[in-house]
């Protein structure tokens, strides 16, 4: 449209006038060479099923406040095309690209201009969104908390389900503005335990590196990664999830949403990279730290990391380093031992101080700090620890088939096999004593036949067991079926041992724990299982007393049976022997269960931990990310700090005392100003 001389008079005056009085224009008070905006047109041109999250080529700058309104239109006008946005009272303007440029180019290079305070791309708003029509919908408290009562909770703690209603990250608030997840900016590694990434639900969200990856070094890979990452435990590139942890992580963050699927992500289209750095049992800082490095150098702008550990390490110290020199949010788990970091405990990285870490607390249905969430009390913000809150317990997400089954009164006389019957055999007992004053019964195994360790360890004034025969050795064992496709297998249990022992790894008298893939008699073929001393601070395959003075050997641990994996059966024994002389030895095993998990591609489940608390916050920072391309890893911060909501569990716990908010941080799109953000 061409326009006259007297036109473009006429316009100026207005705007002159409009500069004089300063005048609060919320729209556009005119619109050169603009056609009228045909937003059927635009979805058509974009996938039928997905808004437009902007226009396209088109921006709003701010400029500081430095710059006169009356210089706002020609310093614009240096920067791109003017299209007759103005705002006095927000000091902006609204202008379009070069058409040579991505949007990400002209974000990137109007930044750059000292008189821009911020430039963000002309957003698209839309209804209020519904809920997706993903069928678990109802159960993402997280995401949209009503109040409702979950069925089978796995977290019944304070009475917190059913919980309060409104008590939620209000994902459909910011889902108003999008569900997406496309581009760059919105692939997230997922350090865990690895994915099952061909789950029903979360196949069509995973990064795609079949054309090509690199190694943590930034050498490339022999094959590329069509797995969708890396396996740094057994260094290969299938990352396959092996125990469920991860898929659960992943699928929280980005499981495929609106499909008539189980649920969704609160990424509904992110990216999931894969990347295996725990094994059955745990992991290593080396795996960890190249985890970190792969992620980066394959182009992830947000890394979740739902795990921890008592240490610091300077390795994946620097690697977080490494992810901020390259703008990458790193997001993790504060833990799960319920610990005041001001006054006890430890778990790194959360209590790293790299500036693009955050680090998550758990919130339960209610909003109130889960019971065995970790937080930090130290009485200066700027020192603490544990940032932020988000839902944490309940959480309904993909997993695995998993089976535990207890031993009972009945398999337990009946099922278990003794070898060297004569004199004291294992045998089945229910032994009732008072522990600190409060009654308690244990049932299980016991060497010798009676409940005397019992009283040695629980009960004044502590006498010794019955006495075991020199040359004692008493074995006793059972076979389990399990399933062949599981690959994670362990056994619950709680073990004591007595006996004479002393302050090296040798013992003279002791319990030795053994299993195989055969049936039959484990110590005949079979493998040893290490279970760790606390006393001594080391792993044993022969468990005893320090000394003769000292309390017994107890663990609580759930050993994993590598040897059962992929077998149809798994026999599990206890052996105790004893040396030549007369002693008060003697063992038991109580609680004891047999626990297998398989992969799956339709299995969900509940879990809590602030692992799970993680996903949520890296789901939510992805929508944010990925919505405004130009952001860094600093300004998703502040978005989240902006948008957070008080909440009093968090106050004095947290450092911003702030639950994460999907709505206000995706609606608060100007850059916020005067705002001064202590980052961790």
């Amino acid at each position: 449209m061409k326009m006259n001389q007297q036109s473009i008079t006429k316009i100026l005056t207005i705007a002159a006038m409009l500069i004089a009085s300063n005048i609060l224009i919320s729209d556009p008070i005119w619109k050169l060479n603009q056609t009228k905006l045909d937003l059927d047109a635009l979805r058509t041109k974009s996938k039928s099923s997905q808004k437009l999250p902007y226009l396209p080529g088109e921006v709003v700058i701010q400029f500081k406040k430095t710059v006169p309104d009356s210089e706002l239109l020609r310093q614009t006008s240096k920067l791109a095309t003017v299209t007759g946005g103005l705002n006095l009272k927000g000091h902006f303007t609204t202008a379009k690209l070069l058409d040579s440029e991505t949007m990400e180019e002209g974000l990137r290079r109007i930044k750059r201009d000292p008189n821009v305070e911020s430039v963000e791309p002309r957003y698209l708003y839309y209804k209020q969104a519904s809920a997706p029509n993903d069928p678990q919908f109802a159960r993402l408290w997280g995401l949209s908390n009503t109040g409702q009562t979950l069925a089978s909770p796995s977290y019944t703690a304070n009475s917190s389900n059913p919980g309060t209603s409104g008590k939620d990250m209000n994902v459909l608030g910011g889902w108003d503005v999008t569900t997406s997840c496309l581009g760059s900016n919105a692939i997230v590694a997922v350090l865990d335990t690895g994915v099952t990434y061909n789950h029903e639900d979360l196949v069509g969200n995973m990064w795609d590196g079949s054309g090509g990856c690199v190694n943590q070094n930034g050498t490339a890979i022999g094959g590329g990664c069509p797995n969708h990452g890396y396996d740094f435990v057994n260094n290969d590139n299938n990352p396959r999830d092996e125990e469920g942890h991860g898929t659960h992580v992943a699928m929280t963050i980005g499981a495929v949403g609106n499909n008539s699927i189980g649920i969704t992500g609160v990424c509904q289209s992110a990216k999931i990279m894969a990347v295996r750095v725990l094994g059955l049992g745990g992991g290593t800082n080396d795996s960890v730290a190249n985890g970190i490095y792969f992620a980066v150098r394959n182009g992830a702008k947000i890394i979740n990391m739902s795990l921890g550990g008592p240490s610091f390490s300077t390795a994946i110290n620097s690697a977080i380093e490494y992810a901020r020199t390259n703008d990458v949010l790193v997001v993790v788990a504060a833990g799960n031992e319920a610990k005041n970091f001001n006054v006890s405990g430890t778990s790194y990285p959360c209590q790293n101080t790299n500036a693009n870490l955050i680090c998550i607390a758990a919130l339960d249905q209610k909003y109130s700090l889960a019971n065995f969430s970790n937080y930090d009390g130290n009485s200066t913000l700027a020192n603490r620890s544990v940032d932020f809150g988000a839902p944490g317990t309940n959480i309904y997400s993909g997993y695995g088939t998993e089976s535990t089954v207890a031993e009972t009164q009945t398999s337990y006389a009946n099922d278990w096999i003794n070898v060297g019957l004569s004199g004291n055999p294992w045998s089945y007992h229910s032994c009732s004593f008072t522990a600190n004053g409060n009654p308690l019964t244990l049932s299980g195994l016991f060497l010798p036949n009676d409940c005397s360790v019992i009283g040695w360890n629980y009960t004044p004034p502590y006498n010794n067991p019955t006495t075991m025969p020199a040359f004692s050795e008493r074995t006793i064992y059972k076979n389990f079926s399990i399933s062949s496709s599981a690959t994670n297998v362990k056994l619950n249990q709680v073990l004591i041992s007595d006996g004479e022992g002393y302050d090296s790894t040798t013992c003279y008298d002791y319990t030795e724990m053994y299993h195989s893939a055969n049936s039959g008699n484990p110590f005949t073929g079979g493998t040893a299982i290490s279970l760790y001393d606390s006393l001594r601070g080391t792993y044993m395959n022969k468990f005893c007393r320090r000394n003769s003075l000292a309390y017994s050997f107890i663990s609580t641990e759930s050993p994993i049976l590598t040897a059962c994996i992929g077998s149809t059966n798994c026999s599990v024994g206890y052996r105790f022997k004893s040396d030549g002389s007369v002693n008060n030895g003697g063992a038991l095993v109580t609680e004891v269960s047999m626990y297998t998990w398989a992969p799956s591609t339709t299995a969900y489940t509940n879990l809590n931990g602030t692992s799970m608390a993680t996903p949520n916050v890296a789901g939510v920072a992805a929508l944010i990310r990925s919505y405004n391309p130009s952001f860094t890893y600093q300004d998703v911060i502040t978005k989240l700090i902006e948008g957070g909501v008080t909440e009093t569990a968090l106050t004095g716990t947290t450092q911003y005392g702030k639950a994460i908010n999907a709505n206000n941080s995706l609606k608060h799109l100007k850059q916020v100003t005067g705002v001064t953000a202590v980052l961790q």
